[in-house]
């Protein structure tokens, strides 16, 4: 009883980083910067860095109906950190409108990845013939005008996995699992297939609602973009 006294009393005291705030909540740290500027979250300001106590944060939480744990976490570096977001991932790989590509699969791949800005220079024809024989194995259109390519092993020159979103002017024949022509699509590109794997959970979980997927029809801008998954994986939480 008094080693769970002292816990709770820990916890109570805690302070929580914004970057541990956007891991349980599972939001970015643009959402987060925004609802403080909106008043909307409890937080205290030292200098430039933002703090949050715990036990107003479970406060906030429980009065919003929201699922939050801040139970001390392992420290661990960014290389092994599984619980990226989606929004977060999108943030560092970018989105980007468009996109003039010719009538097929490996010129649609090639006029992305020229515009993904997180990916080096040197490293783009490499993860062009990545991506390429992907399709060439097995198509990643899904369906709605919507694909996800995705290279099949890690890219070691990456330093943090990414996803880039890329509208293209015209849709064009991508042999999708419908037959439809594809506009959009999610470049899920990752340094450990760890990191493939939650990403792609999580952004599958966004194309189940229709409502997104009619949402990426209007070619949205970046914050847009990720003020709408986070939403999304916020409601998850209520």
């Amino acid at each position: 009883m008094k080693f769970i006294i002292q816990q709770a009393a820990a916890i109570k005291k805690m302070e929580i980083l914004i970057s541990e705030l956007c891991k349980s909540l599972g939001v970015s740290r643009t959402t987060i910067e925004r609802w403080i500027r909106q008043g909307k979250l409890p937080v205290s300001k030292k200098g430039s860095t933002y703090g949050f106590h715990a036990r107003d944060l479970k406060n906030w939480a429980a009065k919003n109906h929201i699922s939050l744990n801040l139970e001390p976490r392992p420290v661990q570096g960014p290389e092994t950190e599984e619980e990226i977001s989606l929004s977060t991932a999108l943030e560092t790989g970018g989105v980007y409108h468009q996109i003039d590509t010719g009538p097929d699969v490996p010129s649609v791949i090639s006029a992305c990845v020229e515009r993904i800005k997180a990916v080096p220079d040197d490293c783009r024809t490499d993860l062009v013939r990545q991506l390429v024989k992907r399709e060439e194995a097995l198509s990643t259109g899904i369906g709605g005008g919507i694909a996800i390519p995705h290279p099949r092993t890690p890219l070691e020159y990456l330093d943090q996995p990414m996803i880039a979103a890329c509208f293209l002017k015209n849709p064009v024949n991508y042999h999708a699992l419908d037959n439809q022509p594809v506009s959009t699509l999610f470049f899920i590109l990752f340094p450990e297939l760890k990191f493939h794997l939650y990403l792609l959970s999580s952004l599958s979980f966004c194309l189940r609602n229709r409502q997104f997927s009619e949402f990426l029809k209007t070619c949205p801008e970046q914050s847009e973009l990720i003020e709408k998954i986070d939403a999304l994986h916020l409601a998850q939480k209520m």
